[in-house]
C-alpha cells in the first residue's frame, strides 16, 4: 500500500466523525464484521502472533479489539482508546504477549481493513482517495496509541515485578538474619544454661560438703540453724536448676520437641496450679531450628497464659504432616480483641511479635483466634523440606 502523506489541516478535515464518507466507510466496515474479522484471525494465527495465547483466547481478543477499533474510528475518542488500550494490555501481558505481536496484530488489522476499501473502492479513484484521507490518519492512531499503551503498561509490569522481587529479598534477608540471630540467642542461652547446671551444681556439690563438715563441729543450737541455712541454699539450687531448663532445656537437644513441651507443661503445672496438657502426633525428630523456634513459641504462649490471660487450662496440639508442622496452644482466659491486635501492629505485645517473628524466621505463619470471654488459640504453621507456608494453611481437622 503506497504511503500517503497528508497536511495536518488535510488530517482534521479528513478524520471528522460527521464526514459522509467517514459513515459510510463505518457502515461497511461492521456490515463486513464477520467476514473481515475471520480474515484477521487467520493472518495473526498464520503469522504466528499471540503464541503464548491459545485459539480460543485469541479469538475472544480479536472479537473484543475488532469492535473496539471500529468504535475508534467512529467517535475518534483518544481517552476511550487509550483506556481500551491499558485494559487490553492487562489482559493479555499476564499470558506473555510480547510488544511486537501487539504492534503486528494492530498493523495487520490496519492492513486487512485498508485492502478491503481497496476492493470495494478501487475502480473509483476519487472516492478511494477521499475514503483513504479519512480512514489512514485514525487507523495510524490508532495503532501507534495502543502500541504505546502496551509499552507502558508493560514497562509498569516490570517494575511491579521488579519491586515484589526487591520486597522478596528483603523479606528473605531479614528472615535469615532473624533466624541468625535467634540461633546466636540459643547458643547464647545454651550455654549460660550449662553453666547454671554443670558449674553452679558443681559449686553448690562443693557447699554442702563444707557445710555436712561443719554441722559435724557445731553445737547442737548452731547446727539447727545452718541445717536451716543448707534447706535455702537446696532450695536456690531447685531455681538454678528450674531457670537452666527454662533457658535451654537439655531434653530439648537430647529426646526432641514432644518430650521438651511435655517437660515444661508439668512444670508449669506444678508451679502454678494450671492444667497444661499436650497431645502431639511427631514421629521422629525435626529439624534443629524447627524444635528450637516451636519450643520457644510454646513456651512465650504459655508465659502469657499465666501472666495476662487469667487462664486456668490450656492444651498444645502438635501435629506434623508431611509437608508442616502444625501446633496450636489454647487457653480458657479471659481472651482480648484479636482483629484490633492485628491492625495495629504498634499495640500488639513483645511476646505476641517474638512469637509471630520466629514463625517467620522458618518461612511459616502465625494467627490468633481470640475475643473477649472466650479464650485464645494460636495457630503456628511452619513449613518442613524446604516449602514456605501460605497464609490460610491450616491443619486437617483432628479429633
Amino acid at each position: 500500500m503506497t504511503v500517503r502523506t497528508l497536511t495536518t489541516s488535510a488530517v482534521e478535515s479528513s478524520t471528522s466523525c460527521s464526514s459522509p464518507v467517514f459513515k459510510e466507510l463505518i457502515r461497511h466496515l461492521r456490515r463486513s464484521r464477520a467476514r473481515l474479522r475471520k480474515l484477521w484471525l487467520h493472518r495473526i494465527l498464520d503469522g504466528q502472533y499471540l503464541t503464548a495465547m491459545t485459539a480460543e483466547e485469541i479469538c475472544a481478543e480479536t472479537t473484543s479489539l475488532y469492535d473496539s477499533y471500529l468504535e475508534v474510528l467512529a467517535t475518534g475518542d483518544i481517552e476511550a482508546l487509550e483506556g481500551y488500550a491499558r485494559n487490553l494490555s492487562e489482559r493479555i501481558i499476564p499470558r506473555g504477549v510480547q510488544t511486537r505481536e501487539v504492534v503486528g496484530i494492530v498493523l495487520l488489522l490496519r492492513d486487512v481493513l485498508a485492502r478491503e476499501l481497496f476492493s470495494k473502492y478501487g475502480e473509483d479513484s476519487v472516492m478511494l482517495n477521499r475514503v483513504l484521507d479519512a480512514y489512514e490518519p485514525a487507523a495510524n492512531r490508532i495503532a501507534t496509541t495502543v502500541s504505546v499503551g502496551f509499552v507502558q503498561e508493560r514497562e509498569r509490569t516490570i517494575r511491579r515485578q521488579q519491586e515484589a522481587i526487591r520486597e522478596l529479598s528483603a523479606r528473605r534477608q531479614a528472615e535469615q538474619a532473624l533466624r541468625a540471630l535467634n540461633q546466636r540467642l540459643e547458643e547464647e542461652a545454651r550455654r549460660i544454661a550449662h553453666a547454671l547446671h554443670d558449674e553452679v551444681g558443681q559449686l553448690m556439690v562443693s557447699v554442702y560438703l563444707a557445710l555436712d563438715t561443719l554441722l559435724a563441729q557445731l553445737q547442737p543450737n548452731a547446727r539447727e540453724r545452718l541445717t536451716e541455712i543448707r534447706a535455702l541454699l537446696g532450695q536456690v539450687e531447685a531455681q538454678l536448676r528450674r531457670l537452666s531448663h527454662e533457658l535451654r532445656p537439655t531434653i530439648l537437644d537430647d529426646l526432641g520437641l514432644k518430650p521438651a513441651i511435655e517437660f515444661l507443661a508439668a512444670g508449669i503445672s506444678k508451679r502454678t496450679g494450671r492444667s497444661v496438657v499436650v497431645t502431639a502426633s511427631i514421629a521422629g525428630r525435626l529439624p534443629g531450628p524447627v524444635e528450637t523456634e516451636m519450643y520457644r513459641i510454646v513456651q512465650e504462649a504459655l508465659m502469657n497464659m499465666i501472666k495476662h490471660a487469667q487462664a486456668t487450662q490450656a492444651v498444645v496440639h502438635l501435629v506434623r504432616h508431611p509437608d508442616a508442622l502444625f501446633c496450636s496452644i489454647a487457653d480458657n482466659g479471659c481472651g482480648f480483641d484479636a482483629s484490633a491486635r492485628s491492625a495495629q501492629t504498634h499495640n500488639q505485645g513483645l511476646g505476641l511479635i517474638g512469637m509471630r517473628e520466629r514463625a517467620a524466621s522458618l518461612g511459616g505463619t502465625f494467627s490468633i483466634d481470640s475475643s473477649h470471654g472466650r479464650g485464645t488459640t494460636l495457630n503456628v504453621v511452619v513449613p518442613l523440606k524446604g516449602v514456605t507456608c501460605r497464609p490460610g494453611y491450616s491443619s486437617p481437622t483432628t479429633t
